[in-house]
């Protein structure tokens, strides 16, 4: 599936200049519309407040200068960008519900990674989770750490024979298409609860061949270091700036539970991860 329509999270973070400029050169390079949708809270809004129109001039107003600021990028580009502005919520979750709803009119969603010692409160910590396990969508989480100059150059898919691993491997192809080498990993790739039909990595990695896409695969043990330590441990070494991995977990009452490795990535990523569920 070729992108066609690229939602990116807005809000009045230092992050969000990173985030716009890869979802501007990703929409360049798939020729893809894009969607900004800005949506934050006012962390100083408690309930019932006297100046609520004037609250909402200000949101509206800061949106109005942002969307001037991330529209001259975008026309520079030659990138077709739509403004959204969601209302002001009243709370995170009421904010959560506005951005999963357009998410799931995107062909693929960009956010940031929390920051949990610098974060305005403006946006949920675990909105980028929610995003995952809800739209059905792919979901490109940015680092608030460090600059990627590319994405989709040098890419490692972490596999595990499954759904997820299914799913974000299909999901990814359209931003390995002009890879310079993609290494699909397995990680303890024999143990005994695996099944019998399992996609083998170098099955996956054949799949990515037949759709042109200069791939090699390769496969590991943890031996006393956890996964998600290890995938870590292997972006480093290949100097890559895109991880694709399944997320492993569920929702339930609001509540999300995810995989160990999904958790540990979503903590300490140093790349641009693509995750689907």
């Amino acid at each position: 599936m070729a992108l066609r329509d690229i939602l990116v999270h807005i809000d009045n973070t230092p992050y969000c200049d990173k985030r716009v400029k890869i979802a501007i050169q990703l929409a360049r390079q798939s020729e893809a519309g894009l969607t900004a949708l800005f949506a934050q809270v006012d962390p100083a809004l408690k309930g019932f407040e006297p100046n609520m129109a004037k609250r909402h001039q200000g949101h509206e107003a800061l949106s109005e200068q942002l969307q001037g600021k991330y529209a001259k990028l975008a026309e520079k580009a030659g990138v077709e960008l739509t403004w959204l502005t969601a209302k002001l919520p009243s709370n995170l979750d009421q904010l959560l519900n506005q951005v999963i709803q357009q998410a799931q009119q995107a062909d693929m969603i960009i956010v940031g990674q929390y920051d949990e010692k610098g974060a305005p409160g403006t946006v949920p910590g675990d909105m980028p989770e929610h995003l995952v396990l809800e739209t059905g969508r792919p979901v490109l989480i940015i680092p608030y750490a460090g600059d990627f100059k590319t994405v989709g150059k040098k890419v490692v898919v972490a596999w595990t024979p499954g759904r997820e691993s299914v799913r974000a491997l299909n999901d990814a192809i359209p931003l390995m298409r002009e890879a310079k080498k993609v290494k699909v990993v397995a990680i303890n790739p024999n143990k005994k609860n695996k099944q019998p039909s399992s996609v083998s990595v170098e099955q996956a990695a054949a799949h990515l061949a037949r759709h042109g896409i200069k791939v090699e695969s390769d496969q590991f043990t943890t031996r006393g270091v956890d996964e998600g330590n290890l995938i870590l441990n292997c972006l480093s070494d290949e100097r890559a700036d895109l991880l694709v991995m399944g997320a492993y977990g569920h929702h339930r009452f609001r509540e999300l539970i995810l995989g160990g490795v999904t958790q540990k990535i979503f903590d300490h990523m140093t790349t641009p991860v693509l995750m689907s569920h």
